[in-house]
C-alpha cells in the first residue's frame, strides 16, 4: 500500500533554537537576534527542512524560516526595589532612575574670622539646626577643598555676612567660588560677590551681605572640585570680618544637584 505523507497535524514548538538540531517544516523555535546592539527574542517557523541555519542574523531572516511573532528589543528591566523611580534610557538600554532632587546639602561658618582666607577651611559644619537637614550622600570637605558625592550639574550658592571692625574707615569684601578640573593643579574663579561701604565715621558693627550662585558640571568627582576664598580690603589692615555664628547660617555654602551630567 502506498504511504501518503499528510505532513504535521499541528505545529511543533522545539524550544530555543539549537544550531545542531535538524528542523523540519512547521517547527517553531524561539531565537534571540542582535540588531544595533539590542537583543530581540522572537518566534520563527521553519518553511524548509534546515540544519545549522539560524532564523535571523542582524535583523535579516533566513530563507528557511518565517517570522511568527516579533519580540520587543527594549524589554522593561526588573521593577523590584524601584518604587518611586522613573524609566530612562542612555540611548542603548533602559534603566530606572531617581525622581526629583537627590542631593542637597548646606554648610555654614560657625565662627567669624578676619583677613584674607583662601580657601575657607576652618569652622565649617553641615547645617542641621532647627529642622534644617541634607538629602542624599552630601558633600565632603578637607582643608577647604569640596568634593562632590556624584557627577552631575550642581547649583553652588554662597551667602555671606561681612562686618568691619572699629577704626577701619573704608571697607570692601568679597567671597569667590573657585573651581578646578585637575584637582587644583590650577583653578578658575567661577563667581564672586562683593560688598562695600564708606563713611567718615567708622564704628564697629557696620555690616554688609551678598550672594553668589553658579551651575558647575562635575564630570569627574576625583578632579572636579570647589573651594571658597574670602578677600578683604580696607585702609588700615585686616579689619573686615567674615561673620560666622554657632546657630544661624549667616555665612553659608549650599550645594544642589540639578541633573545628571
Amino acid at each position: 500500500m502506498a504511504t501518503i505523507d499528510l505532513g504535521k497535524i499541528k505545529q511543533v514548538f522545539r524550544g530555543t533554537y539549537n544550531n545542531a538540531t535538524a528542523y523540519t517544516i512547521d517547527d517553531l523555535v524561539s531565537f534571540t537576534d542582535t540588531v544595533g546592539g539590542l537583543q530581540n527574542t522572537s518566534t520563527y517557523i521553519a518553511v524548509a527542512n534546515t540544519t545549522g541555519n539560524a532564523p535571523a542574523s542582524g535583523g535579516t531572516i533566513h530563507a528557511s524560516w518565517n517570522l511568527v511573532a516579533q519580540g520587543v528589543p527594549d524589554r522593561l528591566p526588573s521593577q523590584s526595589g524601584q518604587s518611586g523611580k522613573f524609566l530612562t534610557t542612555n540611548g542603548s538600554a533602559l534603566s530606572f532612575s531617581n525622581t526629583g532632587v537627590t542631593e542637597i546639602d548646606t554648610w555654614y561658618l560657625t565662627s567669624s574670622f578676619n583677613g584674607n582666607v583662601d580657601p575657607i577651611q576652618n569652622n565649617l559644619s553641615r547645617y542641621t539646626n532647627y529642622g534644617a537637614n541634607y538629602l542624599g550622600t552630601g558633600m565632603s570637605v578637607s582643608s577647604g577643598i569640596w568634593t562632590f558625592p556624584s557627577t552631575g550639574y550642581w547649583r553652588i550658592t554662597v551667602k555671606f555676612r561681612g562686618q568691619r571692625q572699629s577704626g577701619h574707615q573704608s571697607a570692601h569684601n568679597k567671597i569667590e567660588i573657585k573651581s578646578t578640573t585637575n584637582n587644583f593643579s590650577s583653578s578658575e574663579i567661577l563667581a564672586s560677590v562683593d560688598g562695600c561701604y564708606y563713611d567718615n565715621y567708622p564704628t564697629a558693627g557696620r555690616q554688609m551681605s551678598g550672594t553668589a550662585s553658579i551651575v558647575f558640571d562635575c564630570t569627574n568627582t576625583s578632579t572636579h572640585k570647589i573651594r571658597f576664598g574670602w578677600v578683604t580690603h580696607d585702609n588700615s589692615g585686616n579689619g573686615n570680618e567674615c561673620i560666622g555664628d554657632g546657630n544661624i547660617a549667616l555665612t553659608s555654602f549650599e550645594f544642589l544637584k540639578l541633573a545628571e551630567t
